[in-house]
């Protein structure tokens, strides 16, 4: 007999493995398994992947199937000429594939994947699968196992659009529809479509023609509330990784070099704080350029918690949106991290979404330098109280996202 609260989680990223998707999925199986359910995992291990032992994993079955990357045999190319062509001409061709052979990089996983899978299926008889884009081979996985297990009960999740995301490159948005018919055939089967915001689930349901479910990164208020804070006088805090075509790192250097000229002999020293963010020539060029050198600190990928501490104790948590109006629900695990420290946060560019998800957390989104100097300024001369929250009670914490995806699924 088939247990009716047992759960498969197919991702290419889950813990030990730090990464914004990880950390999205590691909590949400483990709400499963705390409401009951069985939960399995079939995921991947990358060479060179950042890792964690701060995760409790003993509850979960986790089957670590080994894949090897074929973009990194490029990197052992000792021909540095050779290497900067070889790499330039995949970066062009490689992202084209998958409107005719979807997910090629992640072939040898996916075979070992499906066959490991359906093994699972059948001695533990699992009644649900849990697919996670991108990249797309956990759906395309999901497809065969769904076509092979007709009762079992698919759930297809997109982190991020795949055919209509906004960050394609110009030819594939030139074939976005061509594209997207192989999407729809590949999660028509699926029982239950999930995506992480209301912008992407209005584009997902116009275009699929059915219902799309939104299950947001949601908040964990309860994580950081017995956290000791770091005294780090006043701290802007930023943590993760940035875009260089999409985000406007120019602007908030800008408004920061004014805020900073108004305040640089006051009581409280002024630091930026990078956490995991890119030490790159780009970003240190900017930051020499608004000479801002003996402000700014980077800090390398660390475990969850610690982070967690670090923006617990910010003065201000840094968010930067996209610079186009026109893209919509693009909501990041971030922007759920930052609600959940209960810290004022500034988020510069645009996203009415986001603006409204942040309003009631004493959070700003901004686009004029006039108005991010001045919320610099009420934020470093003023105490901001924060709307106070905890995971029982507020409808975007984890725990209530869960419980409405639950209910979904038992209709």
């Amino acid at each position: 007999m088939t247990d009716k609260k047992s759960i498969l989680f197919i991702t290419v990223t889950f813990p030990p493995r730090l990464s914004v998707a990880s950390l999205r999925l590691y909590n949400y199986a483990k709400l499963f398994h705390q409401n009951g359910w069985r939960v399995s995992v079939i995921t991947c291990t990358q060479e060179g992947q950042n890792i964690s032992d701060e995760f409790d994993l003993d509850r979960f079955n986790i089957i670590d199937i080994p894949w090897k990357d074929p973009y990194f045999k490029i990197q052992r190319i000792k021909n540095k000429l050779l290497k900067k062509v070889i790499v330039k001409s995949m970066g062009y061709i490689i992202p084209q594939l998958p409107i005719w052979l979807p997910d090629m990089r992640f072939r040898s996983w996916k075979k070992n994947a499906i066959k490991c899978a359906n093994e699972l299926i059948s001695k533990q008889e699992i009644s649900h699968i849990y697919t996670t884009f991108s990249p797309p081979s956990p759906h395309l996985i999901g497809q065969k196992l769904k076509s092979k297990h007709k009762n079992i009960y698919w759930i297809a999740e997109y982190r991020d659009l795949w055919s209509f995301s906004a960050s394609n490159n110009s030819i594939k948005k030139l074939l976005k529809n061509l594209h997207f018919e192989i999407e729809k055939r590949i999660v028509n089967e699926s029982d239950l479509i999930l995506t992480v915001s209301k912008g992407q689930q209005a584009i997902m349901q116009k275009r699929l023609r059915r219902n799309v479910h939104i299950l947001y990164n949601g908040c964990d208020f309860d994580s950081y509330r017995n956290l000791s804070e770091i005294n780090n006088g006043f701290s802007i805090v930023y943590t993760g990784y940035y875009s260089k075509k999409f985000n406007d790192l120019d602007l908030f250097f800008k408004s920061t070099k004014e805020f900073i000229s108004t305040h640089k002999n006051a009581a409280r020293p002024i630091k930026i704080i990078f956490v995991g963010t890119p030490e790159n020539n780009l970003i240190l060029n900017k930051i020499k350029h608004y000479e801002l050198e003996n402000y700014c600190v980077f800090l390398k990928k660390m475990p969850n918690v610690e982070v967690k501490k670090i923006q617990k104790s910010a003065s201000l948590l840094l968010h930067l949106a996209w610079t186009d109006p026109s893209q919509k629900g693009i909501l990041s695990g971030k922007i759920f991290e930052y609600i959940s420290a209960q810290r004022p946060i500034l988020s510069i560019g645009f996203d009415q979404e986001l603006a409204e998800l942040i309003s009631p957390y004493n959070g700003k989104m901004l686009q004029k330098k006039s108005e991010i100097v001045n919320y610099m300024k009420k934020t470093y001369e003023t105490e901001m109280k924060i709307k106070l929250a905890d995971n029982k009670t507020s409808e975007i914490s984890k725990e209530n996202q869960f419980k409405k995806l639950e209910k979904i699924i038992n209709q």
